[in-house]
């Protein structure tokens, strides 16, 4: 822990944790270099620094919002860290990918905080992420899958925020479980239990000794479930405030949905910085760095599917008539950008 003499917290320094047991937020200096060189703000990804901690009312006055902020909010596995990393631009953007603060707000929330007290910490970790770094025109937050259950009060407590919701189909989503093996089982198990814990998954007609007995890529296709009801939710809530983008599309045409999603985002975005973007982000995986492409994308699929098509086939069918059942939109096509 350290204790700077200047009395400011600059952009640089990233609002990472929050401690409940001080009240107190934790900042790490983190510039723009470091956070483009990792997938996500985290502390399995970023290098380990010591942080500065600062009580919520300091923080507030020390570091007040000083700019614009929207949001990405996504399903898992369906490119939105790619699509986030687009924007990610000195002039145009400053992206945080799954900032820690937020995973703590939730946490704080299920361990029983008052919706008033949640409702206020939310409101300050949101301002305190909101500074984008110097000459960028606006803060973009991705936050993780299981924090979308804050995703509406995000948006309430920011009324000029815009969001773009991303997913992947349903049989895409399910053949990128498969394909990471254990890892992706166990982490979308992970996800339905935190789900779960959010009341995302009730009213699909499962018990909780049904959902025991569910495989892997069932629950896997109840946590798609879940998350495409909120989703829908979302934009029925806010329909002039939300805006869709499917995996597929977003890499079919990249560089006409980047320039409508910084159309609905307000950023003014050039074609050098579109260019920039489908050079050079979209060309690497977004997790490791390495070169990557589409057509590597597609050829993982199909070994994927040649080991776990029969099962990936049978949970998508099953998820559609479950969809039908509990009427979930299986496409948000409607609200496309």
């Amino acid at each position: 822990m350290i204790n700077p003499a200047q009395d400011n917290l600059s952009p640089q320094w990233l609002a990472h944790r929050f401690d409940e047991s001080t009240n107190q937020i934790r900042f790490v200096d983190y510039d723009r270099a470091i956070r483009s060189s990792v997938p996500f703000l985290t502390d399995d990804y970023l290098p380990a620094r010591p942080f500065r901690a600062e009580s919520r009312e300091r923080a507030r006055s020390l570091a007040p919002a000083s700019g614009p902020v929207h949001f990405v909010f996504h399903s898992g596995f369906c490119c939105s860290t790619l699509f986030t990393s687009c924007f990610d631009q000195q002039g145009l953007a400053t992206t945080l990918s799954e900032p820690m603060v937020l995973n703590d707000v939730i946490g704080w929330r299920r361990r029983g905080a008052s919706p008033q007290a949640v409702g206020a910490l939310l409101d300050d970790a949101l301002s305190l992420l909101a500074r984008p770094f110097e000459g960028d025109q606006a803060a973009i937050i991705k936050p993780s899958t299981v924090v979308n259950g804050l995703s509406a009060a995000m948006l309430g407590i920011r009324p000029e925020a815009r969001a773009i919701v991303m997913y992947a189909p349903i049989e895409h989503f399910v053949t990128s479980i498969a394909k990471k093996g254990i890892d992706g089982r166990l982490w979308v198990r992970e996800l339905f239990l935190a789900m779960r814990r959010e009341d995302l998954t009730q009213d699909l007609g499962f018990t909780d000794e049904q959902f025991f007995g569910q495989t892997d890529l069932q629950i896997a296709g109840i946590a798609w479930l879940g998350q495409q009801r909120l989703f829908g939710q979302l934009i029925a809530r806010f329909p002039d405030r939300v805006r869709v983008l499917e995996s597929e599309s977003f890499l079919a045409r990249p560089r006409q949905a980047l320039a409508a999603a910084a159309s609905f985002f307000g950023l003014r975005m050039s074609q050098g910085e579109i260019d920039a973007a489908v050079g050079g982000s979209l060309t690497r995986n977004s997790k490791d760095g390495k070169a990557y492409s589409r057509g590597a994308r597609k050829a993982e699929y199909r070994s994927a599917r040649s080991t776990y098509g029969d099962e990936i086939g049978k949970v998508a069918t099953w998820a559609h008539a479950v969809a039908e059942a509990a009427r979930i939109p299986l496409s948000l096509s409607d609200h496309a950008i």
